[in-house]
Formats: C-alpha cells, sequence, structure tokens
C-alpha cells in the first residue's frame, strides 16, 4: 500500500467518523465513536506537541542537510494536497522516494492507524517512541525487505504524520525501509519540535 492509499484509508477513516474494520481497503461506518483516546491498542501521547504543529507546510519540515542526508540530494519537495497536505520528495540519481503526510485534522492519531490500517498490513511494528512520541511501522509486504514503508507517529492522541520511503535503487529491496522512514520521522520531529520551542 503507497502512502497515498494509506492517507485515503486514513481520510476516509476520520470522515467516517466511527468505523468498523475495513473490508477491501475501505472503512466501513459505524456509529459515531464515544470512545476517549487513545484506544484500539494505540498509546497514549504523554507529551503532546501543540495542536498548531501540523498547520505548516510539509515541504518545509525536512533541511537541506536533512534531505542531502536521506536521499543523496537537496531536492526540492513536490506539495499534494489531496486528501491531506503532503510532500513528496525523489530523487533523481536514485530514484529514491520520501513521502510526508500532515494528518492536522483531528483523525483520532494513531488509534485511527491501530484500528483501520494495521489490519490490512501484512508487517506492523510498533518502534520504540522518536523523541519521546510513539510510532508505528508498517507495510502491505511481509518481511524487512519490503519496498516501501510508511512510519506514522502520534504528536498528539488525536493528530499524527506519517513518513513513507522507498530505497534508491542500489538499495531497492535489500535495505529494510523501515529504519530509514524512522529516521526521517525523526528528522521531522527535530523540525516540529523547534517550530513548538522545544
Amino acid at each position: 500500500m503507497k502512502l497515498r492509499t494509506t492517507v485515503a484509508v486514513l481520510g476516509v477513516a476520520v470522515l467516517a467518523v466511527g468505523c468498523s474494520t475495513p473490508k477491501d481497503g475501505t472503512p466501513t461506518p459505524s456509529a459515531p465513536s464515544t470512545q476517549s483516546l487513545p484506544y484500539g491498542g494505540a498509546p497514549k501521547v504523554e507529551n503532546p506537541l501543540p495542536d498548531d504543529v501540523l498547520s505548516g507546510d510539509p515541504c518545509q519540515a525536512l533541511t537541506p542537510q536533512q534531505l542531502t542526508s536521506q536521499l543523496g540530494s537537496a531536492v526540492p519537495g513536490k506539495p499534494d494536497t489531496s486528501p491531506v497536505r503532503a510532500c513528496d520528495w525523489t530523487s533523481p540519481g536514485t530514484h529514491g522516494f520520501i513521502g510526508l503526510s500532515f494528518f492536522d485534522k483531528n483523525n483520532d492519531g494513531l488509534s485511527n492507524v491501530y484500528v483501520n490500517v494495521r489490519p490490512q498490513m501484512k508487517r506492523f511494528e510498533v518502534l520504540k517512541p522518536i523523541q519521546g512520541f510513539p510510532a508505528v511501522a508498517y507495510s502491505t509486504q511481509p518481511g524487512p525487505n519490503s519496498q516501501t514503508c510508511d512510519v506514522n507517529v502520534g504528536v498528539t492522541d488525536r493528530l499524527s504524520f506519517a513518513v513513507e520511503v522507498t530505497p534508491g535503487s542500489s538499495k531497492f529491496g535489500t535495505v529494510d525501509p523501515c529504519p530509514l522512514a524512522a529516521d526521517v520521522a525523526n528528522d521531522v520531529l527535530t523540525t516540529l519540535k523547534q517550530k513548538a520551542g522545544r
């Protein structure tokens, strides 16, 4: 599942307010949720960032230095606003890819991921907190050599961001993309924490 597909699943889940188990990749609506956050096995965000931390441009969330470290060059980001605000970076030399999406509306954060994305994944791993924030990695492909991996980080109990990484051509299919995605998520968190004055 590409990040944009995952984003669409999460977006539909948000619009439905309450969702039952997804079928064929589409969450089905249920009665509006009255449960408190977090739910579905998702961890609580113990030291949340301000609600407006994801209000900026996702393309500004990675510095040229960070992009050079991750992709080999500081390539410009390509903004995307459908279905959520996002930015994509692709290295012209290696074809390595980074996608970043901000779930800056009340979308139930990682609880939404645990309930609506987890059942569709062949790989779903709870990561060690990244700079103190809970995170999960997932892919529709099993094993460490999946072609792409998404990492979703909860910045509050309701808000999260997602990073997708596809390794460059020399690493494609031989390097686990999930640690790479976690590294990018760490860089994004550094930017967001600076924005929040931390």
